[in-house]
């Protein structure tokens, strides 16, 4: 949402002129202008809406400030300022809006059972190509309110095209499924499940296939679901508990018209996220510097599906880790606390809660949040979030004792997903001092999972710190290097390899190269130092020890760097340092 400013200044000293309008002082204005522009720059919605909202009092003939007090009103999720924002905004003929307005509106007339109210809405107003296909799924939601499904997948069928893809079948599934026609629901469902496959199709499929009686297709596809990483294994697993435990899937009845067009929201918040996501990434790969994270308009789309289904707990998921991301981290607590207890989404909200209380540095409230989630539920990801928090305080034989007992659970038959206990343990092991634990833990995590960078990686370089292996440490990770190419960590490993053998050269090139993707490691950076000290450039090998003093480097690192800053590197020297 960008402001012109020379109209912002042009329209507010017109509005200041005008009879019978009182003003503050033109440095107010601006004031709030700036600051508003400094908090959405800083990801502070709720402090760039107050602003904006404070400036457009002021300046109310600004059509620009006005779409910006609604943007981040409704990305603070302050749902009744940003409806009242959007009303004003539909109003306007200069409004220049893309439609987002509309769609909040929509909401709010669909919330209210207005469903006629949401077809005149989006029939008056023009909507941008890239909100088209929500909107024509809130559509099909409002007519399937006020003339049930058959007549919504009509509308569905008229609207469809190319624009749709993972958007369109889930909602198609559930009309259809709503509307008894089983068979199409059923394709509906699968093409979901492989158009998006996120958590909302996995939990809608897997409830229809329990429905339906059909028990053993539900359990398979749940099986090939839980032990993968991502969110859709939540849903999985609850499925699965609940076969277990023989309770009834829910009702596609339960399918208001509030609570699909929630899902609509929601699907466009994920495909926002998703191609900002690859964006991002793509960007670094080319090296282009990539500015922070702005993830405004998924945020937006999720606050109006939370508006429309409070117990949305994947949705609220989303926005509580967009707050963490954002380090609005009182924000995250404040949105994930809402997820009870019983939710498949509890034990994931109590470890991003963890995380944001560790962020504040509130760390013993993180761990006993951790220990109180692992408790309640076995969790998994909570004790391996446990062992990991235990890791960061130190708490290292804490660390190793969570973490065989998880590795104990599955010792006999592991999964491919366990390799990541036993690199976890083996890292607290090798701060411990106890190699031959590590060295075994480190080569169980190789051979559960082969292809797995970090984990050729880890072995790799452990064996060429105790110049151990060394034949086979170069083999794992230029693995590693092909797997992972732009991985600075795993770089560095490369050129430490080649600098333990004395190939200061060889060793050169892999460790500037390292740097410059990992410029804030300060086990790379030292690595620099000492191949520029190896080569005769201690000059530059002195200014790269003193920058690792800058990033904040663990205890062990920051007193060998400063051994290193006083006497230099003697022949033979390595640097003990850890990676």
């Amino acid at each position: 949402m960008t402001v012109n400013t020379v109209k912002f200044f042009a329209v507010g000293a017109a509005a200041m002129l005008s009879a019978c309008v009182s003003y503050e002082p033109e440095e107010s204005i601006v004031g709030d202008y700036l600051s508003a522009r400094m908090a959405a720059r800083a990801n502070d919605a709720g402090s760039a809406a107050d602003a904006y909202g404070d400036a457009f009092s002021v300046v109310p003939a600004s059509v620009d400030i006005l779409r910006d007090a609604f943007f981040y009103s409704l990305v603070a999720g302050d749902i009744d300022e940003a409806m009242g924002y959007a009303a004003q905004l539909s109003k306007r003929e200069d409004a220049g809006d893309d439609g987002l307005s509309v769609l909040a509106l929509a909401a709010r007339a669909i919330k209210q059972g207005d469903y006629a109210g949401v077809e005149k809405l989006l029939d008056d107003h023009t909507i941008a190509g890239y909100l088209t296909p929500t909107a024509n799924i809130i559509r099909a939601w409002a007519i399937d309110g006020r003339k049930g499904p058959e007549a919504a997948l009509a509308s569905l069928r008229e609207t469809a095209g190319n624009e749709y893809k993972g958007f369109y079948p889930i909602h198609q599934a559930l009309l259809s499924d709503k509307a008894g026609d089983i068979e199409e629901a059923r394709s509906a469902y699968q093409m979901s499940v492989m158009a998006n496959g996120g958590a909302v199709e996995v939990a809608s499929y897997g409830a229809f296939l329990e429905r339906q009686k059909e028990e053993s297709e539900a359990r398979e596809f749940y099986g090939l679901l839980a032990d993968k990483p991502g969110f859709a294994r939540i849903p999985a697993e609850a499925g699965i508990a609940r076969l277990d435990e023989g309770r009834a899937a829910p009702s596609v009845t339960s399918q208001t018209p509030a609570i699909g067009a929630a899902k609509a929201y929601f699907s466009l918040a994920n495909g926002v996220l998703q191609q900002t996501v690859n964006q991002r990434v793509a960007a670094e790969e080319a090296g282009f510097r990539v500015p922070n994270a702005n993830y405004n308009m998924p945020l937006a789309m999720t606050q109006l599906a939370l508006y429309l289904d409070p117990g949305f707990d994947d949705a609220r998921r989303l926005a509580g880790s967009i707050f963490n991301v954002y380090g609005k981290n009182e924000n995250a607590i404040a949105v994930l606390s809402k997820i009870a207890p019983s939710s498949p989404y509890y034990a994931q909200s109590q470890i991003d809660i963890a995380g944001a209380l560790n962020a504040l540095e509130r760390n013993e409230e993180a761990i006993s949040v951790l220990k109180d989630v692992a408790r309640r539920s076995g969790s998994t990801d909570a004790r391996l979030a446990l062992a990991g928090m235990y890791s960061s305080e130190e708490r290292h034989e804490e660390a190793v004792a969570t973490l065989t007992g998880l590795i104990a659970e599955s010792e006999n038959s592991p999964s491919t997903e366990d390799w990541r206990n036993y690199l976890a343990r083996a890292a607290s092991l090798l701060l411990l001092d106890e190699w031959p634990r590590a060295e075994a833990d480190l080569k169980k995590a190789v051979e559960l999972a082969p292809e797995e960078p970090a984990a050729l990686n880890y072995l790799g370089y452990s064996w060429v710190e105790r110049g151990e292996n060394l034949e086979e440490a170069f083999t794992l990770i230029e693995k590693a290097v092909s797997l992972q190419p732009d991985s600075g960590a795993i770089i560095d490993s490369l050129g430490w390899a080649h600098y333990q053998q004395g190939n200061y050269q060889e060793a050169v090139n892999n460790l500037e190269h390292a740097a410059s993707l990992e410029p804030g490691d300060p086990t790379v950076v030292d690595h620099l130092g000492d191949v520029y000290w190896r080569l005769g450039r201690k000059i530059e090998a002195q200014y790269q020890w003193r920058h690792v003093l800058e990033l904040d480097p663990n205890d062990k690192l920051k007193a060998a760097v400063e051994e290193k800053l006083q006497h230099g590197l003697d022949d033979g020297d390595g640097s003990a340092n850890d990676h």
